[in-house]
């Protein structure tokens, strides 16, 4: 791809993750195109279809919580290092309203660049949890896929009903204390 190129497909990206956050998956692509700099041509040169551009702001989302996950495995308290990881993951999914549903029946596709993503995120996460309970930290029977279900159950609750800026976090923080050895 040519830099000038890449560089209207990185600010597409930016452009459309922070309207995503303002407006839901159904933002305008002309509002992100005129924001971003760039033709509507443009934006559908590089995202044909809608779904592309949701998935592509999807993928930057889990590569993003994958790295970090992989980065906290270096702390030095393995307990903590799970939670704010857990506590990214309720930020990042409350970002881009319905951005996660919009991209579910990729999440769930075999050999989809979503699935993959999906896939080496939960294993870094699962890494994470492995270690806090090595620690004795979390309990045993923790299953890293369940508490994400509950994660994300947080935000969709959050999404249709009126809330506080903190109700997410306090509602995560029920959780986070039932982990706990």
């Amino acid at each position: 791809m040519r830099a000038d190129a890449r560089r209207n497909y990185d600010k597409l990206l930016d452009v459309a993750d922070d309207a995503f956050d303002e407006y839901g998956a159904d933002a305008s692509l002309e509002e992100i195109a005129r924001r971003a700099g760039v033709s509507i041509a443009t934006l559908y040169r590089h995202f044909p279809e809608r779904q592309n551009l949701l998935e592509a702001v999807f993928l930057r989302i889990a590569d993003s919580l994958r790295d970090e996950a992989v980065t906290l495995l270096e702390a030095a308290d393995p307990f903590e290092a799970f939670i704010a990881w857990l506590h990214s993951h309720l930020e990042s999914g409350a970002c881009g309203r319905g951005l996660a549903a919009s991209v579910m029946s990729a999440k769930l596709q075999e050999g989809t660049d979503v699935n993959t993503s999906c896939h080496q995120m939960k294993q870094a996460g699962a890494e994470l949890l492995a270690r806090a309970q090595a620690a004795g930290q979390v309990r045993q029977g923790i299953d890293l896929g369940d508490l994400l279900l509950v994660v994300h159950g947080i935000v969709l609750v959050n999404e249709q009903v009126p809330t506080t800026a903190d109700r997410p976090q306090r509602m995560l923080a029920v959780v986070v204390d039932g982990l706990r050895c």
